[in-house]
Protein backbone atom coordinates (compact mmCIF):
# COMPACT_ATOMS: atom_id res chain seq x y z
CA UNK A 1 0.00 0.00 0.00
CA UNK A 2 1.43 3.58 -0.71
CA UNK A 3 2.27 5.81 1.62
CA UNK A 4 0.14 9.14 1.75
CA UNK A 5 2.34 12.37 1.20
CA UNK A 6 2.68 14.35 4.16
CA UNK A 7 0.24 17.20 4.47
CA UNK A 8 1.87 20.31 3.85
CA UNK A 9 0.52 23.66 5.55
CA UNK A 10 -1.05 25.86 3.70
CA UNK A 11 1.52 28.99 2.95
CA UNK A 12 1.53 31.77 5.54
CA UNK A 13 -0.37 34.98 4.65
CA UNK A 14 1.92 37.81 4.29
CA UNK A 15 -0.09 41.27 6.24
CA UNK A 16 1.08 44.51 6.08
CA UNK A 17 -0.39 46.54 8.81
CA UNK A 18 -1.42 50.16 8.04
CA UNK A 19 -2.27 52.51 11.53
CA UNK A 20 -1.49 56.11 12.51
CA UNK A 21 -2.00 55.47 16.33
CA UNK A 22 1.29 53.71 17.64
CA UNK A 23 -0.69 51.81 20.47
CA UNK A 24 -3.03 50.40 18.01
CA UNK A 25 -0.25 49.83 15.09
CA UNK A 26 1.64 47.52 17.92
CA UNK A 27 -1.79 45.75 18.97
CA UNK A 28 -2.76 45.18 15.64
CA UNK A 29 1.16 43.83 14.99
CA UNK A 30 1.13 41.63 17.67
CA UNK A 31 -2.34 39.94 16.63
CA UNK A 32 -0.52 39.04 12.90
CA UNK A 33 2.92 37.75 14.85
CA UNK A 34 0.37 35.47 17.25
CA UNK A 35 -1.60 34.17 14.57
CA UNK A 36 0.23 30.73 13.17
CA UNK A 37 -1.12 31.35 9.74
CA UNK A 38 0.23 34.99 9.30
CA UNK A 39 3.63 36.31 8.88
CA UNK A 40 3.75 40.04 9.59
CA UNK A 41 5.84 42.15 6.89
CA UNK A 42 5.60 45.17 7.73
CA UNK A 43 3.58 47.85 10.34
CA UNK A 44 3.33 51.38 8.77
CA UNK A 45 1.76 54.76 9.89
CA UNK A 46 1.17 55.70 6.62
CA UNK A 47 -0.57 55.22 3.00
CA UNK A 48 2.43 56.50 1.32
CA UNK A 49 4.71 53.94 3.80
CA UNK A 50 3.34 50.81 2.44
CA UNK A 51 2.90 51.74 -0.97
CA UNK A 52 6.40 52.36 -0.72
CA UNK A 53 6.73 48.67 0.63
CA UNK A 54 4.20 46.81 -1.41
CA UNK A 55 6.11 45.71 -4.00
CA UNK A 56 9.32 44.53 -2.24
CA UNK A 57 7.21 43.42 0.90
CA UNK A 58 4.47 41.23 -1.11
CA UNK A 59 1.56 41.56 1.22
CA UNK A 60 -1.43 38.65 0.67
CA UNK A 61 -3.06 41.06 2.83
CA UNK A 62 -3.14 44.75 3.56
CA UNK A 63 -5.17 46.35 6.88
CA UNK A 64 -5.68 49.73 6.77
CA UNK A 65 -7.21 51.53 9.38
CA UNK A 66 -9.97 53.83 8.18
CA UNK A 67 -8.60 57.08 9.93
CA UNK A 68 -5.44 57.10 8.25
CA UNK A 69 -5.04 60.56 7.23
CA UNK A 70 -3.86 61.45 3.55
CA UNK A 71 -5.60 58.53 1.99
CA UNK A 72 -7.79 58.85 -1.37
CA UNK A 73 -10.57 56.49 -0.61
CA UNK A 74 -11.72 55.99 -4.15
CA UNK A 75 -7.64 55.52 -5.38
CA UNK A 76 -6.60 53.52 -2.85
CA UNK A 77 -7.99 49.94 -3.95
CA UNK A 78 -6.51 51.57 -7.41
CA UNK A 79 -3.36 52.13 -6.13
CA UNK A 80 -2.51 49.21 -4.53
CA UNK A 81 -4.10 46.99 -7.82
CA UNK A 82 -1.15 48.29 -10.00
CA UNK A 83 1.15 47.61 -7.82
CA UNK A 84 -0.07 44.22 -6.60
CA UNK A 85 -2.86 42.96 -7.86
CA UNK A 86 -3.76 39.85 -6.03
CA UNK A 87 -3.60 41.87 -2.61
CA UNK A 88 -7.00 41.97 -0.51
CA UNK A 89 -7.22 45.13 1.24
CA UNK A 90 -9.04 45.50 4.62
CA UNK A 91 -10.56 48.51 5.81
CA UNK A 92 -11.10 48.46 9.48
CA UNK A 93 -13.06 50.91 11.28
CA UNK A 94 -13.65 51.52 14.96
CA UNK A 95 -17.10 52.88 13.38
CA UNK A 96 -20.34 50.50 14.32
CA UNK A 97 -21.31 49.88 10.67
CA UNK A 98 -18.10 50.03 8.66
CA UNK A 99 -18.60 50.06 4.98
CA UNK A 100 -16.70 49.43 1.75
CA UNK A 101 -14.61 52.50 1.36
CA UNK A 102 -13.57 51.66 -1.90
CA UNK A 103 -16.26 50.16 -4.30
CA UNK A 104 -14.09 50.65 -7.62
CA UNK A 105 -11.19 49.00 -6.58
CA UNK A 106 -9.06 46.90 -8.65
CA UNK A 107 -8.42 44.87 -6.28
CA UNK A 108 -10.73 42.73 -3.37
CA UNK A 109 -11.68 44.71 -0.50
CA UNK A 110 -14.03 44.26 2.56
CA UNK A 111 -14.34 46.34 5.32
CA UNK A 112 -14.87 45.28 8.94
CA UNK A 113 -15.22 46.74 12.67
CA UNK A 114 -11.67 46.38 14.45
CA UNK A 115 -12.82 44.33 16.80
CA UNK A 116 -13.36 41.72 14.59
CA UNK A 117 -10.00 41.39 13.23
CA UNK A 118 -8.52 38.62 15.25
CA UNK A 119 -11.24 36.65 13.93
CA UNK A 120 -10.10 37.22 10.83
CA UNK A 121 -6.72 36.61 10.72
CA UNK A 122 -7.30 33.13 12.39
CA UNK A 123 -9.65 32.73 9.30
CA UNK A 124 -6.78 33.08 6.81
CA UNK A 125 -4.90 29.88 7.89
CA UNK A 126 -7.95 27.59 8.13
Amino acid sequence: MAEKAPRRPPPMKRVLVVEPHPQVRAALADLVDDEPGCELVAAVTTIADALSLVSEVRPDVVLVDTDTPNWEPQQLGKRFGEILPEVLLVFLSAATEPHRECPESSTKTLSMLKTVAPDFLRSLSS
